[in-house]
């Protein structure tokens, strides 16, 4: 291993130093830097959202394009006999415990009634609402995705609006992802 030398008298340090031998000079350890750090901070929350987002909205591609019905008659019947589900118990379910909430509702059709925190499009201009019990801060929340054919709909929300909808369960992802929404009575 080479040594390093000393920045003020040009004396060989040992590894360990932590000041010069001859001179005295404190040794400087590399560190960090605090845009190294803000990089790192900043490229990890980003990658986390944008992985959010892109896993949400895949997911959705993946089971509009896979496992969907082919018509919109087939999601009516499915949606048909959705099951009823408080959005309070929903989210306090996920909230915990993920593993069970998921064998109660993913793959599940379900309508619920709750509060529009967002009105907004993903990365790949997908619609999707945020919903939930009304109070601030809360985390998780619904997040309904729907088909442009309910921009119209979407379009006419605003924060606050209480509103009712219908779609399939598909689990947490910073959210509760539901996917194939429809709304109900607007």
């Amino acid at each position: 291993m080479a040594l390093a030398k000393c920045g003020k008298c040009g004396s060989e340090l040992a590894p360990q130093a932590t000041a010069c031998a001859q001179c005295g000079t404190p040794v400087s350890k590399p560190g960090l830097s605090t845009n190294k750090i803000l990089l790192i901070v900043f490229g990890s929350l980003g990658m986390c959202c944008f992985g959010t987002c892109a896993l949400g909205t895949v997911g959705s591609m993946v089971n509009q394009s896979g496992g969907s019905p082919p018509a919109a008659s087939s999601t009516s019947s499915a949606s048909a006999s959705a099951r009823w589900v408080e959005i309070s118990t929903l989210l306090d379910e996920y909230r915990d415990n993920e593993v069970r909430a998921d064998s109660s509702f993913k793959g599940t059709w379900i309508q619920t009634t709750g509060y529009v925190d967002d009105v907004k499009k993903d990365f790949l201009s997908s619609i999707y609402v945020t919903l939930g019990t009304g109070r601030q801060f809360e985390i998780p929340q619904v997040q309904c995705f729907f088909a442009d054919s309910e921009a119209k709909k979407a379009a006419a929300l605003s924060k606050g609006a209480r509103v009712t909808v219908r779609g399939r369960v598909e689990g947490l992802m910073m959210n509760v992802l539901v996917k194939r929404c429809e709304f109900v009575g607007l």
